[in-house]
């Protein structure tokens, strides 16, 4: 049977309407803000930022990943000092025996890392980064800590955003994760 160009496209318009309303209801269904937190995602949240999470840097039982703020909003965004940073566990509950400390914390020294944070003020488009950093050492016969998710707010009273880092953050049994402050990065899309 053979189709009219009316029935190829009114079939093709079908099948992007569909396909938009799955990827709407699917970014819809990560968001759970009675639940405290957000995905982060295409879409730009209300606050006019996005928070996202790039990949983890191993070297030699030191590792690294940096967080990016973006502002993805319609009107400048400052925000001052660290961000706050909860760990969760599989069961995204949250995890025990872990210290989220400002700065290095000991754990390595790292230029910059231990500065004082100073405001930063984004016009829309523009990034800051802030660091988070880490030991995986696995010493005594305790536990190792694996991090698959953690929660991110920009500061505080800022919605935090579930992120869920590749392969998760490998604490160890150090029991420390350290937090830079936010930076400016510049750079617009």
């Amino acid at each position: 049977m053979r189709r009219s160009v009316y029935d190829t496209v009114l079939v093709a318009l079908v099948g992007l309407l569909v396909g938009a309303a799955i990827w709407t209801v699917s970014a819809v269904a990560y968001d759970d803000p009675a639940a405290g937190w957000s995905m982060s995602g295409p879409i730009c949240p209300d606050e006019g930022i996005r928070v996202t999470a790039g990949p983890v840097n191993p070297a030699l039982g030191l590792r690294a990943m940096d967080l990016t703020l973006e502002n993805c909003g319609t009107r400048a965004y400052r925000v001052q000092g660290y961000p706050e940073i909860r760990l969760l566990d599989r069961d995204q509950r949250s995890l025990t025996g872990v210290t989220v400390v400002h700065g290095s914390g000991g754990i390595a020294t790292v230029t910059g890392f231990d500065d004082p944070p100073d405001t930063v003020t984004l016009a829309p488009g523009e990034r800051a980064s802030a660091g988070l950093l880490w030991r995986n050492t696995v010493s005594g016969l305790g536990g190792a800590a694996l991090v698959p998710y953690l929660t991110v707010a920009a500061q505080a009273g800022s919605l935090p955003v579930l992120l869920t880092p590749d392969g998760g953050l490998d604490l160890g049994t150090t029991g420390r994760l350290g937090v830079g402050p936010w930076r400016a990065t510049g750079g617009t899309r």
